[in-house]
Formats: structure tokens, C-alpha cells, sequence
């Protein structure tokens, strides 16, 4: 096994920096919990804060939540857009170890962002929130139902929240749907730029969910 290295990526949105923590290097493919997945930026992160930067106003004055943060691109930036206040949610302690560092990289003050471990299936339970964030949490079709429960539990106390997410098309077997249908959710897709060193061979989406009224 490789030792893993930490980097600092800086991205550049406009006239707005952020700078993530990354871990890069292997692990044993047998160790599961040791994969890493939220260690590194991926395509999805990128196209998420992209979409949100072009369209400022839906983060900006907003408490926005971020699940599965990983590198927490999309939630730093969100911070440096102008958030009322961003909460960071992961259940990997690099991650969250990761993004702490990088809220100290970018100079966000520690009273607008927050950090706190959150598996998906547990009820987030951190306050009111109007616009939750999530890039690439749709990898695993064995974690899409316990996700969405997460999501919906949120949505549901909170009737006006809205979800942006990205998701990265894998399989044409992979469908959310079912899962959509049982927790009342509804979706779109939302047409988003798509610049910052996306790869035309990676078709990434990124989807508006809202609790059915």
C-alpha cells in the first residue's frame, strides 16, 4: 500500500478561490471503509460549485447544508458566496478532518460554517435549512435508499428547502425513482454551464429536488 499525501487544489470560480484538502494515493481494495471516495475532488464537486456560482442567489443570505461534503467544495464555496451559514456533514473522519483544514485555508470565519459527522439514514437534526448541497453521492445503488432518507427528513421539516445535486451517470440500470416515490420527493433537471475541466467523456447532472406539496 502506498502512503497517502496530502495536497492543497486551489479552484478558481470567476474572481472566487477556494482551496480543498486533498488525500491522494491507494488503499487495500478490501478494506472498504478505507476507499477514500470523499478524499479527492471529483467531476461532480466541480460541476456542482459551477452551477452554483452561476447561479449566486440561491446560496447567497441561505443556510445551506452540504451531506456527504467530502472535500466540501461546493459548501466552501457556497461560504465565500455569501451563505448565511454552511453546514459541512460527512461520516468519514478524513473528510471532515480534511475540510477543517481547508476552512482554515480559505480564511472563512468558523461562525458561518460548521462541522459535524452525519451518516446517511440519520435524521440531520442541526436547525433550519433552505438549500441543501450533494455532489456524487449516487455511486452506490445500495446507499441511494438510506440517502434520500436523509435528505427527506430534512425536506419535510423544512417545506421550502430546496436540493441541488450532481451525480455522475455510471449505469442506465441505476434509477432513484422507487426511492423518490416512497419518501415524496420530486425532481428535475436543471441545465447547468458546463466548464472548469469537466471531461466530455463524464456525463455529470445535476438535479433540483423538492418535497411534493
Amino acid at each position: 500500500m502506498e502512503a497517502v499525501k496530502s495536497t492543497v487544489t486551489v479552484f478558481e470560480f470567476g474572481t472566487v478561490r477556494v482551496l480543498v484538502q486533498e488525500e491522494l494515493g491507494h488503499v487495500e481494495d478490501d478494506n472498504v471503509d478505507g476507499l477514500g471516495i470523499g478524499w479527492y475532488v471529483w467531476p461532480s464537486a466541480i460541476k456542482l460549485a459551477t452551477f452554483i456560482h452561476h447561479n449566486q442567489h440561491l446560496v447567497a443570505g441561505k443556510r445551506v447544508l452540504e451531506l456527504g461534503a467530502g472535500t466540501a467544495l461546493p459548501g466552501l464555496l457556497a461560504a465565500k458566496l455569501g451563505a448565511a451559514h454552511v453546514m459541512l456533514t460527512d461520516k468519514d473522519e478524513v473528510a471532515l478532518r480534511n475540510a477543517r483544514g481547508a476552512i482554515k485555508l480559505n480564511g472563512i470565519a468558523p461562525t458561518t460554517i460548521t462541522l459535524m459527522p452525519l451518516a446517511w439514514g440519520q435524521d440531520f437534526g442541526g436547525g433550519p435549512v433552505d438549500v441543501i448541497l450533494a455532489a456524487d453521492c449516487f455511486y452506490d445503488p445500495n446507499d441511494f435508499e438510506d440517502f434520500l432518507a436523509t435528505m427527506a427528513f430534512t425536506l419535510h421539516r423544512n417545506p421550502h428547502c430546496v436540493v441541488y445535486i450532481t451525480y455522475q451517470l455510471r449505469s442506465v440500470h441505476y434509477t432513484i425513482a422507487p426511492y423518490l416515490a416512497r419518501w415524496n420527493l420530486q425532481a428535475n433537471e436543471v441545465h447547468a454551464t458546463n466548464d472548469q475541466g469537466n471531461d466530455n467523456q463524464v456525463s455529470v447532472f445535476v438535479v433540483e429536488i423538492r418535497g411534493r406539496t
